[in-house]
């Protein structure tokens, strides 16, 4: 039971849509902080370290632009001897985990809005953290839904029957700059296209989902990888600068620099996005067109008109 100011206190709608509107679906879990849970510095234990127990009042002060409030969770009040008044449980002992069913609105409420240690609660302290909610069904969900997106992305490589077919799938290869692609076999395309999906552990699989469907990315993308195989344009790894390949004795022409820690393919591919007279001189070098170098300019210029 909730009490403020040692008045029983009942939740209203309001204060249980508090509650959902952060863990929507019960149950959910008090778990210790990741702060209190570490890798064992010791050769021989691979469990983690962590306390035993950690425990702390059920009673705590929320200031308020009025003043403070004591609010207190208990499930038993007795009064004892001089007007004393016992509270039970007194404190919460957490061992590691602690399941929170629906049936424990009271004490949930209690944890996230007046609790000092809750990490991420209203009234954290900024300090101490002794307990953090995890949201189990929400955790379960995320799961799910990455677990659904691996599957879907096996799907699209490698399935005969639901996948994206070897000249769509030859088409996302050269969108992740992939050399020659044409020149591997299917099998190759799929397992290279696969590998650039998961080198990015954390946005590969949304990238790869998202760039399927999105023609204009996938031409763009393919039609610089041409130009990396018709040997047009080069990336000069020790200068780290794309530039236009000139003729046999001739210094190749740059076009920019890369950032340090850029990635160099996907830098070209902001250039191009960000460079109309570059996107243009490329599309006229890919159609056979002739690119003529001004001097002393780090753009070619090009008898190319799109609008023509």
């Amino acid at each position: 039971m909730l009490y403020k100011n040692d008045e029983v206190y009942r939740l209203t709608p309001a204060d249980h849509k508090k509650i959902t509107d952060k863990h929507p679906k019960f149950p959910i879990r008090l778990v210790y902080p990741a702060g209190r849970v570490r890798v064992s510095k010791s050769k021989h234990n691979t469990l983690p370290d962590k306390p035993n127990s950690i425990s702390f009042p059920l009673v705590a002060t929320v200031k308020t632009t009025t003043g403070a409030e004591s609010w207190r969770y208990a499930e038993n009040k007795v009064n004892g001897t001089n007007g004393r008044v016992i509270w039970s449980p007194h404190n919460l002992t957490l061992r590691g985990t602690m399941v929170l069913q629906k049936t424990d609105v009271e004490l949930i409420y209690w944890l996230m809005f007046c609790c000092p240690y809750l990490e991420g609660g209203a009234n954290f302290n900024g300090k101490v953290a002794k307990c953090v909610i995890e949201d189990l069904v929400g955790a379960a969900a995320k799961k799910a839904k990455k677990e659904e997106e691996a599957a879907e992305v096996k799907a699209l490589i490698f399935s005969a029957k639901l996948g994206l077919g070897e000249t769509k799938l030859r088409t996302v290869a050269r969108a992740y700059f992939i050399n020659d692609v044409e020149d591997l076999s299917y099998p190759q395309v799929q397992l290279a296209v696969e590998n650039c999906i998961y080198r990015d552990r954390r946005e590969g699989v949304r990238k790869f989902l998202e760039m399927v469907d999105a023609e204009q990315v996938l031409t763009v993308r393919g039609n610089l990888q041409s130009a990396i195989d018709k040997n047009i344009i080069t990336f000069m790894a020790q200068k780290k600068m794309w530039a236009w390949v000139t003729a046999q004795g001739k210094k190749n022409e740059p076009i920019a620099s890369i950032a340090a820690a850029a990635d160099h393919n996907e830098a070209l591919y902001d250039y191009y996005l960000g460079n109309r007279k570059f996107a243009q001189a490329l599309m006229s070098a890919l159609k056979g067109e002739k690119v003529i170098f001004a001097e002393g300019a780090d753009t070619p210029d090009s008898d190319y008109n799109p609008e023509a």
